[in-house]
């Protein structure tokens, strides 16, 4: 999987500008162009058509100035950019542009004009993560660090093929950037009885059994992945599986998470409701989900 052209929503406000360096960043290291889109919103009253088409053609013009002092700025003078705009409803629009113009990776805020309140769920952001068919990263606007500074990249597994899909683009991009790669396995908890159970071995037990499982799941992965100069590191953690992943990364100081939109419970569980949702509102470095 390679990221050739990436697109940045942005909507004006400073918070949605908190994806440009994440972005570029992810373009200098994949060669990437990256496109930035403005979404001009019609307005929501009835106006006489005159009116309408010349609200539209000043919204454009504004966005049009707005893209422009965006690239003049641009911190990688190494990168193409390509400056869009589109007119329509702003979630649905992106998605549109996104599969007509064979994006490969959108990065967007997690918060726009509507402020800190309003997180990536019930926002533009929530709507293109359930409906975009390509990879979408996610950037917190409260995280300050500039872009890849520890080189880490962290992977989370639950031991399907489908979560490992979130494998090869975590590769491709520490290798692009010279990152460490960590892989983490989550054993789950094992229900505790109530009272004594005929044949229970005891949670002790239960446990290791997990552990020696968690380790010789993430050796087989280990082996299966190409021969390649960055640094390879496992980690496995016994506890919910969100907040194992979010520890972990504030503990390793990860720069980006990349995972599956997916896991055990298969197709019909999406990124809402899921141990994916939970790591993206409460990470405190950038998500990469893979669809």
């Amino acid at each position: 999987m390679s990221f050739n052209k990436i697109l940045v929503p942005l909507d004006g406000s400073e918070l949605a500008e908190a994806a440009l360096n994440p972005a570029l960043a992810f373009a200098e290291a994949q060669s990437a162009e990256v496109v930035l889109l403005r979404v001009v919103v019609p307005l929501a009253i009835k106006l006489d058509p005159d009116l309408y088409q010349r609200v539209i053609d000043n919204g454009q013009k504004v966005a049009k100035t707005y893209l422009d002092s965006i690239r003049a700025r641009s911190p990688y003078s190494s990168a193409r950019l390509k400056g869009d705009i589109v007119v329509g409803k702003a979630a649905k629009s992106i998605i549109d542009y996104s599969q007509e113009n064979e994006i490969d990776l959108i990065v967007m805020s997690s918060h726009g004009r509507s402020g800190i309140s309003r997180w990536v769920y019930g926002s533009v952001a929530d709507r293109v993560l359930y409906h975009a068919t390509c990879p979408t990263a996610v950037i917190h606007p409260q995280v300050e660090t500039e872009p890849f500074t520890h080189k880490r990249i962290m992977v989370p597994l639950d031991g399907s093929l489908l979560a490992e899909r979130a494998l090869k683009p975590a590769l491709k991009l520490a290798q692009a950037v010279s990152a460490e790669l960590v892989l983490l396995r989550v054993t789950f908890m094992p229900l505790i009885p109530p009272g004594p159970v005929p044949g229970w071995p005891g949670t002790e037990v239960v446990m290791n059994e997990g552990e020696q499982e968690a380790k010789a799941y993430l050796q087989r992965v280990r082996e299966s992945l190409p021969d390649s100069p960055i640094q390879l590191r496992v980690h496995i953690s016994a506890s919910s599986v969100a907040e194992s992943i979010i520890d972990m990364a504030d503990e390793l100081q990860v720069d980006l998470i990349v995972m599956s939109s997916h896991g055990r419970s298969g197709i019909g569980r999406w990124v809402f409701g899921s141990e994916t949702e939970k790591t993206l509102r409460g990470a405190h470095c950038a998500t990469l989900v893979i669809r």
